[in-house]
């Protein structure tokens, strides 16, 4: 979820703590089973050589090599070496094919050696997606699978009285609107891939809890203590206001009273071979 130095110049607005590298591995326990569908839908298969763009701490990278299997590789690039260095242990101890680079997109040159390339979260933290986007498109051989995983954050909803979640995730998006990036690039996909001349294919899912899912309201709760420092920032609501040492504790508390059925963030996949 981590990208490029066009992306840290601009704010990533997550950070890099060591709180938020363990938020990034809490990802896996969300997102990893509608990651994989889509990029078995995109088309990946044994003996591919696999470029995952944004790495982080090796997530994506972890499907992709499960997928392409001990003929195959990934290589993973991103900007924080906190992370990389979790995703090199993470490979190792699993005995995946997986490599890692310090890289930022803008400067990664050879994109043409890949036969699929693939992100998830990445065009949310992008200014320019479809430039960038266009930069991979161009430097890459024909046949290669570009597939690319977003949320739309402003689909979160829950039935019962929940003021608070839906606080902590207007708070969320607000951060994004702010810093001129798209809270909703799962929507965007579609347009980002015909801009630069790719035909996508697209596919859907929600994740869907109840008021005991404890790690939902843990997730939601770390990913406003990562983003605080640009929330006060940024003038959406003070540290005060937040409270987040108790975030948590309310959040559950809340849920409790509520027996909310949760609708977590629409995730929206695309893919597409470059011609």
């Amino acid at each position: 979820m981590t990208v490029g130095e066009n992306a840290r110049d601009q704010g990533y607005v997550l950070g890099h703590s060591d709180r938020e590298l363990e938020r990034l591995e809490q990802q896996a326990t969300f997102f990893g089973d509608m990651t994989r569908d889509v990029l078995v839908r995109a088309g990946l298969a044994p003996g591919m050589q696999v470029l995952d763009l944004g790495c982080g701490v090796g997530d994506v990278s972890m499907i992709a090599a499960d997928l392409v299997g001990a003929d195959g590789a990934v290589t993973g690039i991103d900007i924080s070496p906190d992370a990389l260095a979790i995703a090199e242990r993470r490979a190792k101890a699993s005995g995946r094919a997986a490599g890692f680079r310090h890289s930022s997109i803008d400067a990664f040159d050879g994109f043409d050696g890949y036969d699929a390339i693939v992100g998830r979260f990445i065009m949310v933290h992008l200014p320019k997606a479809r430039e960038t986007l266009g930069r991979v498109v161009a430097g890459a051989k024909p046949g290669t699978i570009v597939a690319f995983a977003e949320l739309d954050l402003s689909t979160v909803s829950a039935t019962g009285e929940t003021p608070l979640l839906n606080r902590c995730v207007q708070w969320i998006a607000e951060v994004y609107r702010r810093a001129g990036l798209d809270p909703n690039p799962g929507t965007g996909l579609f347009a980002t891939f015909r801009a630069v001349g790719l035909k996508p294919q697209m596919y859907g899912m929600t994740r869907i809890g109840d008021g005991g899912d404890v790690p939902g309201f843990v997730f939601l709760a770390e990913s406003v203590r990562s983003m605080l420092p640009m929330i006060e920032k940024l003038g959406i609501a003070s540290a005060a206001e937040i409270e987040v040492d108790t975030l948590l504790t309310r959040l559950l508390a809340e849920a409790n009273a509520a027996d909310p059925c949760v609708f977590y963030p629409r995730f929206i996949g695309a893919w597409a071979r470059v011609e």
